[in-house]
């Protein structure tokens, strides 16, 4: 399963470029006979991951709550003039 979609963020397909350079990467750490090399590339991916992931929680956290605050004044601000327009015409 791609996910193409996340929180109404469109997600853009890989280039067919990073396509390629994601393959010749996989390619060469597959053939490479240096076992301590391919442990060290590894334990370097899973610390970059975790950076990565922690940033990624972060600006998803920062994200939601602008969006979240921008509903709310909008809402809020609907049942102002909501409010204004009975208090005017209203009474």
């Amino acid at each position: 399963m791609k996910i193409t979609k996340f929180l109404n963020i469109k997600l853009d397909p890989l280039s067919p470029e990073m396509e390629l350079e994601v393959e010749l990467q996989c390619r060469e750490i597959m053939k490479s006979k240096d076992i301590e090399s391919v442990k060290r590339f590894c334990t370097h991916l899973i610390r970059k991951k975790v950076d990565q992931d922690i940033l990624l929680t972060a600006l998803l956290e920062k994200l939601i709550d602008f969006e979240s605050r921008r509903l709310f004044e909008k809402k809020n601000s609907n049942n102002f003039f909501k409010f204004l327009k009975r208090k005017i015409f209203y009474q």
